[in-house]
């Protein structure tokens, strides 16, 4: 990517400069240049570096390349020592530098560049000498990453002795230097000390235009894959933008801070942020960005299991600000695939991932379309991460491992930590499926690895105190500003009242002038005096009491919290430890020959994965000891159809009220409905043969529930008998039936049915029993 991107820069650098003419240098700065060559001369210096750069920076370089570069580079540099053009003389050894350090000559490469930079500091042309060092930087920032100390040494030497305050800016911000060579050099620790340290001292200044340093800040943090930092830091880079009104970017950081919200689950916020990004392009009819943004909000969309408004968006996007080149078609067929995907409408959705790979292709690695390395290669991780889940989903996992290899094969270090745990986690499941055992608990450990560094329950805590603290202190800067209007026309109504005192007083004088009805006053001065000050003492006892009460309920509400954190990481500990059993019961399968063995495992890892589940949503930061019964139905159902290979003839059809129960219900429940399910898989439909499976709950005489499974199989036998039937299944849900103090029932009709009746701890409006006789199930497939 750096070559290629040094390839155009060489081109763009010679093609602009053909004119003979030496880049800008600093206002009042007069430009070292002995003589003006004739327009011929400077073409063919130009037209020689340009055909040097081809041959340095080509794609699929052949031997003798490098030789022609030096050849051209070294014709250009004679033509200009030839017209005594300082200009091209620094630019052609400028270009030999670049050429030493292909050749892995850095100590060449490094004299090279350091003769044209001494060349402009003496000159006192800062504008040339900051462009060749940022050359440097550049050429040196990649696979050269050994020169990085020598460009810290480069601005820890310079920019020393300002003393008026212009100066002293200056030199605070030749330390932002500093720490982006130092980031550069991976030496993060260093960055973070540089930039905390700009901050002090912009501080000391009363400098408060802060937002680059936040921003890199960020970026450090990032790059230590510490996400409660850098929400801390891109939470405070908005705040001083919005107090300076520097908004020039506001669109960019908004973006910036909704993917870190989206990086920590929080969508609702995320949604809020890319909104707040769009609406300002808009504003500014500056729409290049506005797709990528587009594509976010999808995302959230399609997280939020809210995928018909996502299609809705994008069709009112499309219609409203069309696309304006192939790239921003890219993102629009990735947000039809996505939401169609979510809405199982595979085929439809593997038109649009199809199409938006073809399009990617036209303008991947291309810089009409792109003007960083990282830009190009966070869309390659993208776009193959996007098509790669797709085949997961649709259980094509060959074509998915392919995806998921590009992005695996990359550097070490090229991958946000958020992204490889999830890649890590896909190819977990492709790996699983693949009979690659080994390689799948490699990817799931890995996957573990990084969430457990990036969301523990500790830092998610710290986020969550982050978020209330930020709204905290925008709602009490409202506040504040609404107190000191209240006090502006308090203090404007005591004046007022102040003066008709002063006037009744005058009165008042004038009217009392006999000395019995001051000795009244006086008596009644004092009565209230006294009376004023057994106020007071009660009002003291009570103040006391007050505190008092306010320490007790702080206290509680501390060990409340302690308490639910620890609830919390009881039930994200439990499931995680069931996860790896089921990973170990899947590795044993992979070794046994034994049928009926592989049938055990498999279903006890499929109940140990009802339990599983249940335990994921206890330990959510928002969850509670209750158990939305609808939205577990409906993840056990895709997880049962992605692992039973009978599913797939199977639709189902699930009819379940919006109802909340608690987690010592749900696990017996999740055990019964897991049973029944696979109970009508094996049996109920001959081979080849497609089937439909109704789920239905509901609640009636404010407390009871009944769960109905009901299937259109063969039904059960002519002699089956609930009594005596001695299969683990049965038993099991007569097992928990009793747990549950249910009724539970079997019959045959067009089918099986099995019917469970039992008391809910949550109370909801009545529903007369006869309603039960014309249910009919919703039309909420899942297929």
């Amino acid at each position: 990517m750096q070559r290629l991107l040094l390839f155009f820069l060489g081109l763009l650098l010679c093609g602009t400069a053909a004119s003979g003419q030496p880049a800008p240098a600093d206002a009042g700065r007069q430009v070292v240049v002995t003589f003006q060559p004739p327009m011929a001369d400077t073409d063919r210096i130009a037209a020689s570096l340009r055909t040097g750069s081809y041959y340095l920076y080509k794609p699929g370089r052949f031997p003798g390349d490098l030789d022609s570069a030096l050849v051209f580079f070294t014709r250009a540099r004679d033509l200009a020592d030839t017209i005594k053009n300082t200009y091209w003389q620094n630019e052609a050894q400028a270009r030999l530098g670049d050429y030493y350090y292909e050749k892995d000559d850095r100590e060449k490469g490094k004299s090279a560049y350091i003769r044209v930079i001494d060349f402009y500091r003496k000159a006192g042309n800062k504008a040339m000498e900051k462009h060749y060092q940022d050359r440097l930087l550049e050429v040196t920032g990649g696979v050269h990453a050994g020169m990085v100390p020598d460009n810290i040494q480069y601005f820890e030497a310079g920019g020393t002795g300002l003393a008026s305050k212009g100066g002293q800016l200056q030199n605070i911000a030749a330390h932002k230097e500093i720490a982006y060579a130092c980031i550069k050099a991976g030496e993060l620790d260093k960055a973070e000390k540089e930039l905390l340290g700009m901050l002090a001292a912009y501080n000391a200044l009363h400098y408060d235009k802060l937002v680059d340093t936040y921003e890199l800040l960020a970026e450090v943090s990032k790059l230590e894959t510490d996400l409660h930092k850098e929400l801390l830091y891109k939470l405070e880079l908005i705040k001083n933008m919005e107090a300076t009104g520097d908004t020039a970017r506001a669109d960019y950081f908004y973006s910036k801070l909704a993917l870190t919200y989206a990086d920590l689950n929080m969508h609702d916020q995320s949604q809020t942020w890319i909104f707040k990004a769009m609406d300002v392009l808009i504003r500014r009819h500056q729409l290049e960005d506005y797709y990528g943004y587009v594509s976010l909000a999808v995302w959230n969309f399609n997280v939020m299991n809210k995928p018909e408004e996502g299609i809705a968006f994008l069709k009112r996007t499309a219609r409203e600000v069309p696309p304006l080149n192939a790239a921003q078609r890219v993102d629009l067929y990735e947000g039809y695939g996505n939401c169609y995907a979510n809405m199982q409408q595979y085929a439809k959705a593997e038109q649009y991932y199809l199409e938006m790979m073809r399009l990617y292709k036209q303008t991947s690695f291309n810089q009409a379309f792109y003007s960083t390395n990282y830009q190009m290669t966070t869309d390659y991780i993208h776009y193959n991460q996007v098509i790669g889940n797709f085949y997961v989903l649709t259980k094509q996992y060959a074509k998915a491992g392919a995806y998921f290899g590009k992005i695996l094969g990359l550097p070490k270090g090229t991958v946000r930590p958020v992204t490889l745990s999830k890649i890590n986690r896909m190819q977990f499941t492709v790996d699983s499926a693949r009979g690659n055992y080994i390689a799948a608990i490699q990817h799931f450990e890995t996957s573990k690895n990084i969430d457990d560094s990036l969301f523990n329950d500790n830092k998610s805590k710290q986020i969550e105190e982050l978020e209330i603290s930020y709204q905290t202190e925008k709602k009490d800067k409202e506040l504040q500003t609404k107190q000191k209007n209240i006090v502006q026309l308090v203090n404007k109504n005591l004046l007022q009242d102040a003066r008709l005192r002063e006037a009744n007083l005058i009165r008042n004088v004038i009217i009392i002038s006999s000395l019995l009805l001051i000795a009244l006053l006086y008596t009644g001065y004092r009565f209230k005096q006294r009376h004023n000050i057994q106020l007071q003492v009660q009002q003291r006892v009570i103040n006391s009491k007050n505190q008092r009460l306010e320490q007790v309920l702080a206290e509680q509400q501390k060990l409340l919290a302690q308490k639910e954190w620890l609830v919390r990481e009881i039930h994200h500990r439990v499931k995680n430890n069931l996860q790896i059993v089921i990973s170990l019961l899947n590795v044993q399968a992979g070794f046994l020959n034994d049928p009926s063995a592989v049938e055990a495992i498999r279903e006890s890892r499929e109940r140990m994965q009802a339990i599983a589940i249940i335990h994921q949503k206890l330990y959510q930061p928002d969850s509670s000891t209750r158990i939305n019964l609808r939205s577990y139905i409906q993840e056990m159902v895709i997880y049962l159809r992605s692992s039973f290979s009978g599913y797939e003839k199977i639709s189902f059809q699930l009819d379940v009220e919006e109802l909340n129960v608690d987690v010592s219900q749900a696990v017996p429940l999740g055990i019964i409905i897991n049973e029944a399910i696979t109970n009508s898989v094996k049996y109920a439909f001959p081979i080849h043969r497609k089937g439909r499976i109704v789920i239905s709950v509901h609640q009636f005489n404010g407390d009871e529930v009944l769960l109905r499974i009901k299937d259109n199989g063969q039904g059960f036998p002519d002699d089956f008998d609930l009594k005596d039937n001695n299969s683990l299944g049965i038993q099991l849900m007569k097992l928990f039936a009793e747990q549950l103090e249910a009724a539970l029932s079997f019959r045959s009709h067009d089918g099986a049915e099995i019917s469970l009746r039992f008391k809910s701890q949550q109370t909801i409006d009545p529903v007369e029993p006869d309603a039960f006789a014309n249910i009919q199930p919703k039309q909420e497939a899942v297929s």
